[in-house]
């Protein structure tokens, strides 16, 4: 059907526009500017905890957006919504899945360590300890569940 691959395209649109919005960032993030007037902010954990915490949110948007999109076909009747549906079970997408699960969980944890910073401003005073237990809470979640998620996907794979 012509309306499932037009939402397919959409969500790979959206999903190349996350992808560049990211490298933009990060670029942008890693160059030095020296025409800029005042001082540089040359990084730290402050720095790289915004970039991922901009990248992860923009890419949780860009699916909640493509899955409003393609859960839309139910609309149009089964026959749509399963052949949309049918991107979302190939071998390929299953990493697309880990990353938003990843990004959701990352921006969770960064966005708590914002509230208490917020709600106790000392606490920004141990800004890198807050990240290392951020850091070690995220793998903790995201190492196993990522492990769960892909081994179906290496099974059907044609590369292993």
């Amino acid at each position: 059907m012509i309306a499932a691959k037009a939402i397919e395209a959409l969500v790979a649109v959206m999903t190349i526009a996350a992808g560049l919005f990211a490298l933009y960032i990060t670029v942008d993030l890693l160059r030095l500017r020296k025409s800029a007037k005042g001082p540089i902010y040359r990084g730290g954990v402050g720095q790289w905890s915004w970039m991922a915490h901009r990248i992860t949110g923009v890419g949780v948007v860009a699916f909640l957006f493509a899955h409003i999109v393609d859960t839309f076909a139910v609309g149009f009747g089964p026959e749509l919504y399963n052949e949309t549906i049918s991107l979302y079970k190939q071998w390929w997408f299953t990493p697309f899945e880990v990353l938003l699960v990843g990004a959701v969980l990352f921006h969770a944890l960064n966005g708590l360590r914002i509230i208490l910073f917020d709600f106790w401003p000392g606490l920004a005073q141990k800004q890198k300890q807050f990240a290392v237990a951020e850091g070690v809470l995220f793998l903790a979640g995201f190492v196993p569940a990522a492990i769960f998620m892909m081994r179906p996907a290496i099974e059907k794979s044609p590369f292993f």
